[in-house]
């Protein structure tokens, strides 16, 4: 659980660098038209856990170019639903992965093995992350392995891939909530294995939490790859216009 949490927040992250880096040093239309159906499915979420959880919406933009999203009033209970209504999109996201990856009869076959149960001790905080690491980059090497660029239902799959991770980044204002949430919700779901309440005895539980593990490790090989290749083609641009882009003063 904690490996997943952990793997949840580096996703908020990233996504959150990489929409912001797009939105900023790109064409702002372009960036809007390629994300749009990942917008869709991110401000809906947000509206569906609105309606749950009996939050007024104010504002609902999906189409219009000059779009703010969605706006509703404070939640009934402050923080709690705070949390389910800024987390929807990214459940929302991942369900879509899922329900493409299911449409396309899984182009890429991914490994859904769980982390085992690691000590809880500082030695045990690191192994937690070194499988989550390790996880991702068995994912990424898989995804790439498997990988046809010949085959349109692995490309497909890939731009629904870049399009539902990137449209996963959350609001600013919602990060503090889905950190200390997924914090919280993690330790929760320990201790209750600790007092032998073991939930992934539950066949529909176990699917869920192996499902989510790989979309997990998937997105953030993703983001990660376009985060980094993005660094890459900014630095190449801002050399070359510190380069070239001024004309020589005349003397």
């Amino acid at each position: 659980y904690f490996s997943l949490a952990i793997g949840l927040i580096m996703i908020i992250f990233l996504s959150y660098a990489t929409c912001g880096l797009w939105t900023k040093h790109a064409s702002t239309k372009m960036i809007q038209g390629f994300l749009l159906p990942g917008a869709i499915v991110h401000e809906l979420s947000h509206a569906l856990l609105c309606l749950v959880t009996g939050t007024t919406i104010k504002e609902l933009n999906l189409f219009t170019s000059n779009s703010t999203g969605i706006k509703y009033d404070k939640p009934k209970i402050p923080f709690i639903f705070d949390f389910f209504i800024a987390a929807a999109p990214l459940f929302g996201c991942a369900f879509f992965i899922f329900f493409i990856s299911k449409i396309l009869s899984n182009p890429v076959q991914l490994n859904s093995t769980f982390p085992q149960e690691i000590h809880f001790t500082l030695k045990g905080l690191f192994d937690v992350i070194r499988h989550l690491l390790d996880a991702v980059w068995v994912t990424f090497n898989t995804f790439r392995s498997q990988f046809r660029i010949t085959d349109m239902r692995h490309i497909f799959f890939l731009l629904a891939l870049i399009i539902f991770t990137v449209s996963m980044s959350p609001h600013k204002q919602d990060i503090k909530h889905l950190v200390l949430g997924f914090g919280i919700i993690s330790a929760i779901l320990f201790f209750l294995e600790k007092l032998g309440i073991h939930l992934l005895h539950y066949k529909w539980w176990n699917y869920c939490i192996k499902e989510l593990w790989v979309i997990t490790t998937l997105a953030i090989s993703v983001l990660a790859t376009l985060l980094f290749i993005t660094l890459i083609f900014m630095g190449i641009i801002k050399g070359y216009r510190l380069t070239f882009g001024h004309k020589g003063s005349p003397k």
